[in-house]
């Protein structure tokens, strides 16, 4: 009997590995943008704004913008009738209304 040693080359096992992860990932992801992207309609227009860094929003609106005017304004609460900024008001109404509970 001889006995030859299995040569399994670790960088061929390591390729493989590799190359069926990318695969399957590749498909995954072709799969799922198919089905989320798909633009069966024609009369129907794409969302095509799906850049990571944009400072769009999906109505073409600079959020920049419209972060710092909501921001800046001031809405009156109606529980206590401060003013308060726009950007801390959710935060403020609930905190106030958990005050007039007690």
């Amino acid at each position: 009997m001889t006995e030859q040693p299995i040569t399994l080359d670790l960088v061929d096992i390591v390729d493989n590995i590799v190359r069926k992860q990318t695969l399957s990932s590749f498909a995954r992801h072709v799969s799922v943008q198919s089905q989320t992207l798909g633009n069966h309609d024609t009369n129907v227009p794409v969302i095509s704004n799906f850049a990571v860094g944009s400072n769009k929003d999906i109505f073409n609106q600079d959020k920049t913008k419209l972060k710092t005017s909501e921001a800046s304004r001031y809405f009156s609460c109606e529980n206590c009738g401060r003013k308060i900024a726009g950007g801390r008001y959710a935060q403020h109404v609930n905190k106030c209304l958990e005050r007039r509970r007690r």
